[in-house]
């Protein structure tokens, strides 16, 4: 009878084994989520200062539609104004500089009497330097501009002031290296752009500093090898195609040994 209750036991323990196994391997590859906080970095639309045409050697007081317009003439250049535009409620929402009816200089958008985003134009084209503050009231945002197209380093923060990521913007898209972190500091995952999409090689890591992920990216899609890790050590490693396994798959026990390899369709 012990030999009866030992062989089933055994025969649960096998079935048990299996079944986490498989649960562990179709877990692992599922598509990944990108981490990346940059993806829809910047809606410039809310942001925007309207374009108002402003009659500035007439008056210095005015109302353009829903806005009140309190305006300063400079008395030797009368082509240089400064504007504080505000709401029905008094608040400003808008104030900045134009040269002859064109935004030109420093500007700040407003909402609740808090700054939103401040930064230069250049004949109503944003330029250089711009802060973009608590836009989703977690994050912060300081970006580069040429002729109203983000170009340059961007950076993220919390509003405590901790890196959460950074990149360059080239032509407007995402390019080149770019990196996101843990609140720790720690890298949550790094890899490069091209055009706007993730491309190329990309890593993801554990808030630990372990490995997590490290796949080919063709348009923001895992395509090609990939090496998939637990608790920092290799998984199992082959290539996804479509989101399927394709070719040989090399499989690791839990120190890193290869185990075994699987065939998938080519």
């Amino acid at each position: 009878m012990k030999n009866l209750y030992s062989f089933i036991l055994i025969g649960f323990l096998i079935i048990f084994y299996a079944c986490t196994e498989n649960i562990i391997q179709e877990e692992s590859f599922k598509p990944k989520t990108s981490n990346t906080t940059f993806n829809d970095f910047i809606d410039i639309n809310p942001f925007e200062v309207p374009n108002l045409k402003i009659d500035f050697g007439k008056y210095f007081k005015s109302h353009i539609g829903k806005y009140k317009v309190n305006t300063w003439v400079d008395v030797k250049h009368p082509e240089l104004v400064y504007l504080k535009i505000e709401d029905t409620t008094n608040n400003t929402i808008y104030e900045g500089f134009t040269q002859n009816g064109k935004k030109n200089g420093w500007w700040e958008v407003k909402h609740n009497k808090a700054v939103i985003c401040n930064g230069n134009y250049i004949l109503d084209k944003k330029c250089g330097f711009w802060s973009f503050y608590k836009l989703n009231k977690q994050t912060q945002k300081f970006v580069n501009f040429k002729n109203d197209t983000l170009e340059g380093l961007a950076q993220e923060y919390t509003l405590d002031s901790i890196l959460r990521a950074e990149g360059n913007y080239v032509g407007g898209q995402k390019s080149d290296y770019w990196k996101c972190f843990y609140s720790n500091g720690n890298i949550k995952e790094q890899g490069y752009f091209f055009d706007g999409f993730k491309s190329g090689w990309w890593q993801s890591f554990e808030i630990n500093g372990n490995l997590i992920e490290e796949a080919s990216y063709s348009r923001n899609e895992i395509s090609g090898y990939v090496k998939k890790y637990f608790k920092g050590i290799l998984l199992e490693e082959g290539k996804l195609y479509n989101k399927s396994k394709r070719g040989t798959w090399k499989l690791y026990d839990d120190t890193g040994k290869l185990k075994r390899l699987v065939e998938h369709e080519k």
